[in-house]
């Protein structure tokens, strides 16, 4: 059995949104309710970060050089140091926020609400080159982990509660969605954060599952890796090769006992992985503002 390696003890409160940056060679991450984005430097150890100001569910890297933040009121644009913010558009559900978003290989953004506490009151929304907004599925309790297929033809989503991950159909030309099936049902906790690798496999994170399991496109469980966080929030490739598969954890309402049991939740691990990770997407605006630069 493969063992998760620690590289980060991060302590976390809710680790999220593993994103691999390329240029830098770096995992981008955030801890969502403290507010801040993180950038993580496998090589050398170094984690710095910027606050957000508020509640941050995702973090994606733009064409230019800056980032997208999918915050509690909104998409923001900023640039790599968190300076020069930019309110692309103002999205903030009565009592809700972003929670996950991942940029696609297309160019575009997409992100999902939830409104704690009231289930079906999300949106996924899909942020286009054009700079336009479009919501794409609504009803959604819980939004969460996103990926395509390596010929873009398939999307796959959670909306945790649902305790699955459903497929789409995809259109890699336009980014619309039709046909959607339930490809996978969760045995162990819920769905969370999820990735694809080049081989069409899709890793899931298990909230209260303390694991990521691998599925192929079919649906089928084809391997569990065991994480010594029992609240595991997301998962992406990257390293030399995207040969590695970083998980992210949370230790957000966990007892002084739980704690002493998980000491490194709210950490980053590492898996490695039989195939390797798809490049990673980055947001492309049509016409880059000063809020892309570096």
């Amino acid at each position: 059995m493969t063992a998760a390696d620690l590289v980060l003890d991060a302590r976390a409160t809710v680790a999220e949104c593993p994103t691999w940056d390329p240029g830098r060679q770096a995992l981008w991450w955030v801890d969502i309710p403290a507010g801040r984005v993180h950038r993580f430097s496998p090589a050398t150890g170094e984690d710095v970060s910027f606050t957000a100001g508020e509640a941050v569910g995702a973090v994606a890297v733009r064409h230019g050089g800056g980032l997208l933040l999918a915050t509690a009121t909104g998409i923001v644009a900023c640039a790599a140091d968190g300076s020069g913010r930019t309110v692309l558009h103002a999205v903030s559900p009565p009592g809700g926020r972003f929670n996950d978003g991942k940029a696609d290989p297309w160019g575009r953004f997409w992100a999902g609400t939830l409104v704690s506490g009231t289930r079906g009151a999300g949106t996924l929304y899909r942020l286009d080159p054009d700079g336009a907004l479009r919501a794409l599925v609504t009803g959604v309790s819980v939004s969460n982990g996103l990926g395509w297929s390596p010929d873009g033809r398939t999307f796959y989503y959670a909306d945790s509660p649902t305790g699955g991950v459903d497929a789409f159909d995809h259109d890699p030309e336009t980014g619309a969605l039709a046909h959607r099936r339930r490809l996978i049902d969760i045995e162990r906790g819920r769905p969370d954060g999820l990735t694809v690798d080049a081989e069409g496999f899709v890793w899931v994170a298990l909230w209260e599952g303390g694991a990521v399991q691998r599925y192929s496109p079919d649906g089928r469980l084809t391997r569990t890796v065991e994480i010594p966080a029992r609240k595991v929030t997301s998962c992406a490739f990257g390293g030399p090769g995207l040969g590695t598969l970083y998980v992210t954890t949370a230790r957000v309402g966990l007892s002084e006992t739980e704690l002493r049991e998980q000491p490194h939740a709210g950490a980053i691990f590492s898996v490695p992985a039989e195939a390797p990770g798809q490049a990673p997407g980055v947001y492309t605006q049509e016409t880059e503002g000063p809020a892309a630069s570096t």
